[in-house]
């Protein structure tokens, strides 16, 4: 299984975000292909990088991950649309992960743009 910080050490664009799915940590490579900052993004849901057609489907299987600890889009590619700072949408394969920190859980995921 990936861990966060071996995401963190691939040379792709990288968000972290808390067991609230609040996003905590952008790399430069996700400022540079999405045009968001960390300021903008620090402390917002992870949904302000997804479509708004994903966004009710997104919080639904966060809030199913939460309650029951099992996930089917972990540790896998998937292929889903990030919304860009210019609201562009860029096709992406996102590989999410999430790792157990004591009683809360942490997620990160990368993101390569498809042609």
């Amino acid at each position: 299984m990936v861990t966060i910080e071996e995401l963190r050490q691939q040379a792709l664009p990288f968000v972290a975000a808390d067991q609230e799915g609040m996003i905590e940590e952008i790399n430069d490579l996700f400022q540079s292909v999405y045009g968001w900052t960390l300021e903008d993004l620090r402390g917002q849901s992870l949904s302000m990088i997804l479509p708004a057609s994903f966004q009710d489907a997104h919080h639904l299987g966060f809030s199913r991950f939460q309650i029951i600890g099992e996930s089917q889009i972990l540790n896998h590619p998937l292929e889903l649309m990030t919304v860009c700072k210019d609201h562009r949408e860029i096709n992406s394969e996102h590989f999410i992960v999430a790792e157990r920190r004591g009683a809360s859980w942490a997620f990160a995921a990368t993101l390569r743009p498809l042609p």
